[in-house]
């Protein structure tokens, strides 16, 4: 049986609100034919603030790919050690006591991965098992919990880490590179599992489902100077037709209805897929809204920031069910079935 022994999350130094954000994207872009048209994005995106890791003056400055992504690593292995701690702290748990690291990112690349860098210098266990998850994108820390509940022995700790911000490239005005400045945020978040009996919520059951036909509606296309968003305008018609009967037919497998979940961690890919999800199910969604307006869409870490704020208002009581679920590239479901 594995439990939900503690949560953390971490934020990089910089607070950028939104429509900083839109300033200096007009600033930057000012010779655009369609300038305006593009600053609408941070409009409707839903977003308030977003924490960066570097100044916004940093993005504009033409790195080379070489670079992002060495301060990518350095800057991960930094926030991903501060969420881990604290959250080792608040399940008063030593380093040692860990069996099994699961780590989940997809705005960085590290051979050996983060979670190698982090383990050694946190203190676990030389025999401790790394298992890192690149390449599922939004859906990374949902995918985290189900991994873990269904191969736990003793005790695990998940970090997601997602640094966005490194993937801006400032060479492309094009609308799905402005939506991605207009949503994405960089942050850290941690969960300890434990497999013997405690207070936190119990990971009951877990799913996923890959949609066939839908692998170009989400990722990364890699190009010479980085990451390129790939995000189709088909993303909140696939979370109606597709994402919400999947998510149905996992409930009705674990002897559910929608009506039986109490608690929603939706992942927040942006205010028009939060639209999607209030009109394919109806329900309390108020979590994933806030955090997206606080902190932005921060891609495999978000849910777990959400699940992170759910547990923190210590609403949740005995007998409660909530579903944490995202979708990421593939087009891929990822859920898992928390119960109090």
């Amino acid at each position: 049986m594995a439990r939900i022994a503690s949560t953390a999350v971490a934020l990089p130094d910089h607070r950028i609100s939104q429509e900083e954000a839109r300033e200096v994207c007009a600033r930057f872009f000012g010779d655009h034919s369609r300038l305006a048209a593009l600053l609408e994005i941070f409009d409707r995106a839903g977003v308030h603030d977003r924490y960066l890791a570097f100044p916004p003056a940093y993005y504009f400055e033409n790195h080379p790919f070489s670079r992002r992504n060495a301060d990518y690593v350095e800057h991960a292995v930094k926030l991903g050690g501060r969420a881990i701690r604290e959250a080792l702290k608040k399940a008063r748990v030593r380093p040692d006591d860990i069996d099994q690291f699961y780590f989940t990112t997809t705005t960085g690349l590290a051979t050996p991965s983060v979670d190698a860098l982090l383990a050694a210098e946190l203190g676990f266990r030389p025999d401790c098992q790394r298992n890192p998850l690149f390449g599922i994108g939004c859906a990374g820390g949902a995918a985290l919990l189900g991994r873990a509940a269904q191969a736990l022995k003793g005790r695990a700790v998940l970090l997601s880490v997602e640094l966005c911000g490194q993937t801006f490239r400032p060479s492309e005005a094009t609308p799905v590179n402005l939506v991605g400045t207009a949503l994405f945020g960089d942050g850290a978040a941690a969960v300890v599992v434990e497999s013997d009996a405690g207070q936190g919520p119990r990971i009951a059951a877990w799913g996923s489902e890959l949609f066939e036909g839908t692998r170009d509606a989400m990722g990364w296309d890699f190009v010479d100077d980085g990451f390129r968003l790939v995000l189709s305008q088909s993303v909140p018609a696939i979370v109606v037709e597709r994402v919400a009967p999947a998510v149905r037919r996992l409930l009705k497998e674990w002897g559910l209805r929608v009506e039986d979940i109490r608690h929603w961690a939706l992942h927040p890919g942006g205010a028009r897929v939060l639209d999607a999800y209030d009109s394919a199910f109806g329900v309390d969604i108020r979590w994933s809204r806030d955090s997206l307006r606080r902190v932005g869409n921060l891609s495999s870490a978000a849910v777990l920031f959400i699940l992170h704020d759910l547990l923190e208002s210590g609403t949740p009581k005995a007998g409660d069910r909530g579903l944490v679920a995202a979708v990421g590239p593939g087009f891929a479901l990822e859920a898992a079935l928390l119960q109090w």
